[in-house]
């Protein structure tokens, strides 16, 4: 295991700041389950890694508290659970070490990091251990903070970097103050070329990334050069694509579903969230990111029905762009939806301030 804890790193949480010598200190009463509880939870998360290393013990990173997952029977790491968004919760192991392999230790100027992500996910336990490294200052909200307390901390702390999901960006480019942010990163969804350019047009100088990870896998590649997808260049024996259209990274089939246009690799959408629609497949993701290309949509999620004809039907809930007007925008986003195939068109539409989503800060896809 390795885990350099920086002299200047600092965390910003439950109106306290905590020192890397108040981390340690910590870290002597800490045991090896790190529980997402209590109003400092990143605090504890932090004393149970400094911890865990010191001791040479397993850790177990526990945010779901309702599944009963059977503990491991191996050691030597660091356990998070899965979300369970496509199933039951389950323990993935990670080395600490190749959970740090690719972050830089501190130089330079020290940055300010705001916590979008859940502390406990394998999303945010990246954002922490990349402030720990690099010491820099971790900004960390209540847990299931709104994007709008976000926004509110973030005007008064001024961060210069944010991690988020495209869920969460595209809720935070409306309610976000003036930042001058220095770094963007997305990464837990399928990001869209709009949101790209979006966030390129509203932080002009920020270095924008967008990571695939998976829990199990952990960080699988970075991409820089602003367009959704990533290079078809890149696909080889270890980052392939399957016999069904889905990725494949190192022998594991992600459920990603993929396809190939010229030289970009782009997603489509999970393969557990295709449904049928009169024989054909439809991938509400897809379906979502056409919407998001319509000027006065902001956020939409697109949800699948049973229907006795066509097995299924896709209903749509949208937020507006907060200069629109409903009852004018109704038809233009019906004539963005009709040139659609017959199948890809949503049948109804629910206008909503805002899309909801979950812990993880991906969009909820169970109807609300």
């Amino acid at each position: 295991m390795s885990l350099s804890l920086d002299a200047r790193f600092e965390l910003i949480e439950g109106g306290q700041v905590f020192t890397a010598a108040d981390l340690r200190a910590r870290a002597e009463t800490t045991t090896s389950l790190a529980i997402a509880e209590g109003d400092q939870p990143v605090a504890d998360l932090i004393a149970a890694l400094i911890a865990t290393q010191a001791n040479g013990t397993d850790l177990f990173v526990q945010r779901n508290f309702s599944a009963d997952i059977p503990v491991p029977d191996q050691s030597g790491r660091v356990w998070l659970q899965t979300s369970g968004t496509t199933g039951t919760p389950k323990w993935a192991g990670h080395d600490l070490a190749k959970l740090t392999q690719k972050i830089a230790a501190g130089s330079g100027a020290k940055a300010r990091w705001l916590l979008t992500y859940h502390p406990f996910s394998f999303a945010g336990v990246q954002v922490v251990l990349s402030a720990l490294i690099g010491g820099h200052t971790l900004i960390a909200p209540p847990l299931n903070a709104s994007v709008g307390d976000m926004a509110v901390l973030a005007e008064v702390t001024q961060p210069t970097h944010i991690s988020g999901t495209p869920t969460f960006w595209r809720a935070f480019l409306m309610a976000a103050p003036d930042l001058d942010l220095k770094g963007v990163t997305l990464g837990g969804e399928a990001t869209d070329q709009g949101l790209l350019d979006a966030l390129r047009t509203r932080f002009p100088n920020a270095h924008i990334r967008h990571i695939y990870a998976t829990t199990e896998a952990g960080v699988v590649f970075t991409v820089s050069d602003g367009k959704a997808g990533f290079p078809a260049a890149w696909l080889n024996d270890t980052l392939a694509i399957t016999e069904h259209n889905t990725l494949n990274v190192d022998g594991r089939d992600t459920n990603d579903a993929v396809i190939i246009d010229d030289d970009r690799v782009l997603f489509r959408g999970r393969l557990d969230s295709m449904v049928n629609i009169g024989g054909v497949k439809v991938f509400p993701e897809e379906v979502e990111a056409y919407l998001l290309t319509c000027p006065v949509v902001r956020d939409v999620r697109i949800s699948a029905r049973p229907n006795p004809i066509t097995g299924h039907i896709l209903t749509a809930e949208i937020a507006l762009d907060l200069s629109a007007d409903e009852g004018e925008v109704r038809a233009q986003i019906k004539a963005h939806i009709n040139a659609l195939p017959r199948a890809q068109r949503p049948v109804s539409l629910a206008f909503v301030a805002a899309i909801p989503y979950g812990e993880t800060g991906k969009k909820s896809r169970a109807a609300s």
